[in-house]
């Protein structure tokens, strides 16, 4: 925000150095981003929040100098200017949306004659970086940085009927604005129409065809309170942006709107001539009601950390314009129409904070922190994050919310929220974090990363069927373009990092969103903690992506509950290890599970890891059979083992599976 030191002058006195009173606006809230100077001006640039629309004109800016200074604020002065006719008689308002547009008011000046204007106003506009157009245009900026209320002048001769109806866009109607842009419309935006179409755009852009222009002569002046969100939507869609769409984006002063459209005719006729029309036709569906908001001074000085007397605080909160009054220990004030950001008793003290100075709050020689170590949620996290980086995942951060067909890909037909979001995206809680990371893999391959590994830990929903409950848990989904096998050896190094020494199951079975020949449920010690499978070509074609994807989830809570957070070590064996591969024909029907569990059936303490290879099928294999090819690792602590040795552990083993499941040493 630009700010004129002349410009600002004109309503407190300013007498400090250029750098003391840049330091001052930083101390009171507006950080002073740069000066600089042109010919006849000093410009400071101030950041301003969101929260503070007031200090977007150089009065509320002006106000706050004021008060951090004890200097007089002198507001404009407004001065009488003759009326001619009356200004119901000559136009009309129809506000067909009060709950977008709360206040629409709307006076007449007739026989003004357009031309350049004042250099004194050029000079003010230039200065803070806005060009001159005209002496009506003008006006109405210099009014938007003063008063920060953005105005509108339309050429009253081209609006049809020369009234005004407030209402909403009908779809396919289309507008060009004053930047040559055409519009189209529909029917979330606000609109400011004539008897016939729209002729501006509500909060945002006036119309091509109602523009002031040199043939102009009489005006109808526009000023309006619109509702915030309705004029960022709008604007967004349009990709349309004005110094008043930003002002209306974090409101207005519903009251103030009237005495800038005033001090604005008075303006014009002094500048452009002609008769200003008695009174304005002024729609204001909700009449503006001070709220009171109390604080307690020894609440404020033992929050801040110092006394500051209460008739200090109350001085203070009164200075800024809100009627502040002291009775006993409490301070009541009545909040300003331009002061919407002060709801409760916080708020007052951060004012009291800011105008004291919050280098007045002392600095104590000694800070208690008290150390903790991590909890055990916060080690798995940990342990979470370390293990898959290291399996060459990245880890990512997604929206809560998902499409409701996206639910419907993982078997979810009735997410929540579904019922209760107006909105047409984004309007379901997920049930899971799969469709978040997949569409963050569209957007990875959109950007030409094809081999892709995320992982997020997150909240899921899942809906348990009943109306009022919801499974909110923590889960940890992972998302890969490397083979399914990959995958798995992540899942697998996850649980033994984390649940050292439990068992991981993996049972295959039907999976929504999953292929089902490749997809399965995983058990760890006998509790079901998720699945595991490659995204169904349905799915994948629904994000568009064209690579296969192999994806897991696991709950969080089940982890937990078998996690093993104590470490424990042995020693580096001193001999080495014997490895042997075994290629076994076995039924296709057999499982590599089953393989397991006779394997684990036998007693051999040698025996320190069985390894799965792969799985092949034909020649010279008889049809209805496999191959299935696995790696025995044996190791002994106290000697190097014998071949001997290990081939009477081979034989058992060949001899346990051959009698439980039929297999055949491959030759």
């Amino acid at each position: 925000m630009n700010i004129s030191l002349n410009w600002l002058t004109d309503y407190v006195e300013v007498a400090m150095p250029a750098a003391e009173l840049e330091q001052l606006f930083t101390r009171i809230g507006l950080n002073h981003e740069g000066t600089s100077e042109t010919p006849t001006d000093l410009v400071l640039d101030l950041e301003v929040t969101s929260n503070r629309p007031d200090c977007l004109g150089h009065i509320g800016v002006a106000r706050e100098l004021a008060v951090a200074t004890g200097k007089a604020f002198t507001p404009p002065a407004l001065k009488d200017v003759a009326t001619a006719g009356k200004a119901s008689e000559l136009t009309g308002v129809d506000v067909q949306a009060p709950d977008l547009c709360p206040r629409y008011s709307a006076r007449v000046i007739r026989g003004v004659k357009i031309g350049p204007s004042p250099e004194w106003l050029v000079e003010r506009l230039e200065a803070i970086g806005m060009r001159s157009v005209n002496n009506i245009v003008d006006v109405t900026n210099f009014i938007l940085m003063e008063y920060s209320q953005p105005l509108h002048a339309f050429d009253y001769d081209k609006l049809a009927e020369n009234r005004i109806v407030v209402r909403r866009a009908r779809g396919g109607e289309r507008m060009v604005s004053i930047d040559e842009t055409t519009c189209d419309l529909d029917e979330s935006m606000l609109v400011i129409a004539d008897a016939n179409k729209p002729v501006a755009i509500a909060g945002v852009m006036g119309g091509l065809d109602t523009e002031v222009s040199d043939e102009t002569v009489n005006i109808l002046l526009e000023s309006a309170q619109f509702d915030p969100l309705n004029i960022r939507h709008t604007s967004r869609k349009l990709a349309l942006m004005s110094e008043s769409n930003f002002r209306f984006e974090r409101g207005v002063d519903p009251v103030a709107l009237d005495e800038a459209s005033l001090r604005a005719c008075q303006m014009i006729v002094e500048l452009a001539g002609g008769e200003l029309a008695e009174g304005s036709v002024d729609v204001w569906a909700d009449p503006y009601e001070a709220p009171t908001v109390t604080m307690r001074p020894a609440r404020c000085s033992a929050l801040l950390g110092f006394d500051i007397p209460a008739d200090e605080q109350a001085s203070i909160l009164d200075r800024l314009g809100l009627a502040a009054v002291l009775e006993g220990d409490t301070i009541t004030c009545t909040i300003p129409p331009y002061r919407a950001d002060l709801t409760r008793e916080a708020d007052l003290i951060e004012e009291v904070a800011r105008i004291v100075g919050y280098d007045k709050i002392p600095l104590a020689t000694k800070i208690a922190h008290e150390v903790v170590g991590m909890d055990d949620e916060q080690k798995i996290r940990q342990d979470i994050s370390l293990v898959l980086a290291a399996s060459g995942f990245d880890e990512a951060i997604t929206f809560t919310y998902i499409d409701v067909e996206e639910a419907a890909l993982f078997g979810v037909d009735k997410p929540a929220c579904a019922d209760t979001l107006t909105r047409k995206t984004n309007n379901a809680l997920r049930p899971t974090l799969l469709p978040s990371l997949l569409a963050a893999c569209k957007a990875n391959q959109d950007s030409g990363n094809s081999d892709i590994s995320l992982y997020e830990l997150a909240a899921a929903f899942m809906p348990t069927g009943s109306e009022n409950e919801l499974d909110e848990h923590l889960e940890i989904a992972m998302v890969t373009s490397s083979d399914l096998r990959d995958l798995r050896g992540a899942v697998e190094a996850l649980c033994e990092q984390i649940a050292t020494g439990a068992s991981l199951e993996l049972r295959p079975s039907a999976q929504p969103g999953m292929d089902s020949d490749a997809a399965a449920e995983m058990l760890l010690n006998g509790n079901t903690i998720g699945v595991i499978g490659r995204i169904s070509a349905d799915v994948l074609k629904h994000y568009g992506i064209e690579r296969p994807l192999a994806a897991a989830r696991l709950r969080m809570d089940v982890l937990k509950s078998c996690a093993h957070l104590e470490r424990t070590y042995s020693t580096v064996p001193r001999f080495p290890a014997v490895r042997r591969d075994l290629s076994l024909v076995v039924d296709e029907e057999t499982t590599w599970a089953q393989i397991q569990e006779v394997l684990t059936a036998i007693d051999q303490p040698l025996r320190t890891d069985v390894q799965y290879v792969t799985t092949y099928r034909g020649k010279p294999i008889t049809a209805g059979r496999k191959s299935v090819t696995l790696t025995v690792v044996y190791q002994s602590n106290d000697a190097t083992l014998r071949s001997e040795q290990v081939d009477e552990q081979i034989t058992e083993i060949v001899t346990a599976l051959a009698g439980a499941l039929k297999a055949e040493v491959r030759t």
